[in-house]
């Protein structure tokens, strides 16, 4: 009986060892895992925040460049032709100051969007802006009426707002 003894004290032994490494890997293995899907909630959560920022970013460049535009209805309807186009000349030299961060925000913006369709809505904001840009070159050289000034605005104002929404949509 001593011997069955040592034998169940044996195996009752080495089955608590057993299953004491059994426990602790385990819960290596669930606290690996946990930390894991902790680390990319945590690395989605600032990519969005990422994402998000240069969004804003650019929309307020794009904002800015709207203000700038803002301030040439009242350069176009000046009557002297001279005064006018240099005005003109100032003002598109403004805007190509104010066009240095607005492109940056863009390609930033481009560089951490997710979708295809901000990406395009970027780009369609960016393409506004040279338009406008150039219609002014256009009125400015007598090649254009101020109605392309007009025409051109409502496009960025309108690829500004298609922006908003694709971004809307795409943290949805």
């Amino acid at each position: 009986m001593g011997d069955t003894g040592l034998w169940i004290a044996g195996l009752t032994g080495a089955t608590a060892v057993l299953a004491s490494w059994v426990t602790s890997r385990g819960h290596t293995r669930a606290a690996r895992l946990q930390a894991e899907i902790s680390a990319s909630a945590q690395e989605e959560t600032r990519q969005r925040e990422i994402r998000r920022a240069a969004y804003l970013a650019f929309l307020e460049q794009a904002h800015l460049m709207g203000m700038e535009y803002r301030r040439t209805p009242s350069i176009l309807s000046l009557d002297d032709q001279e005064q006018r186009r240099t005005r003109l000349d100032e003002h598109r030299a403004r805007l190509r100051e104010v066009f240095g961060p607005f492109r940056h925000t863009r390609q930033i913006a481009t560089v951490h969007a997710r979708s295809s369709s901000v990406i395009e809505a970027c780009d369609r904001v960016f393409t506004a802006s040279r338009s406008l840009y150039m219609a002014l070159g256009d009125i400015a050289e007598g090649a254009a009426g101020t109605s392309a000034f007009h025409t051109a605005l409502d496009q960025y104002w309108t690829a500004v707002d298609e922006l908003g929404e694709a971004v809307r949509f795409e943290e949805s």
